[in-house]
């Protein structure tokens, strides 16, 4: 597998530590929105509410599942921007985990909910193509770090049974 030795233009750990800020700052935010969604749901109109039976089990769990990811995603984020700044391999760890796992929730969401309303495919599927590949790059930047660091402490490079 390829690994980075820059991430865009600055060093692998600059670009690991941003990208586990944004993903941090996202994550709360996506947590706020969240909380604002259970509060305005219970302020909407008849008509909206007619709408929202429809599909109130859709709404909660979608709310629930992106919830749990945010805080999924806010534990991984701090651990991996704590084990950039100590540079230990074993708290980078699980951003390279989670990412791939929450990357595929969210493409399973996508494609549920272009079943369910109809959505342009051609839209969804790039969209779709440009967020996994994105996502894909920052996931092969935290990669070559991880390795970076496991070289710098002397890790072993394979476990022994």
């Amino acid at each position: 597998m390829a690994v980075f030795e820059r991430c865009c233009c600055c060093s692998l750990r600059t670009g690991c530590l941003v990208f586990g800020t944004l993903g941090l700052v996202m994550a709360l935010v996506n947590i706020g929105l969240e909380i604002h969604e259970f509060v305005s749901s219970g302020l909407a109109t008849e008509e909206e509410l007619q709408f929202m039976e429809e599909l109130r089990e859709v709404f909660l769990a979608t709310c629930i599942l992106s919830t749990l990811q945010s805080v999924v995603s806010i534990t991984t984020c701090s651990l991996l921007i704590y084990g950039i700044h100590q540079a230990k391999y074993k708290l980078i760890l699980p951003t390279l985990v989670w990412n791939p796992i929450d990357v595929c929730i969210d493409i399973i969401i996508i494609i549920y909910y272009n079943v369910l309303f109809d959505l342009d495919l051609h839209i969804v599927l790039i969209t779709t193509a440009v967020y996994a590949l994105v996502s894909l790059l920052c996931w092969l930047c935290v990669f070559s770090h991880w390795r970076m660091v496991k070289v710098q402490v002397g890790a072993p490079e394979r476990m022994e049974m």
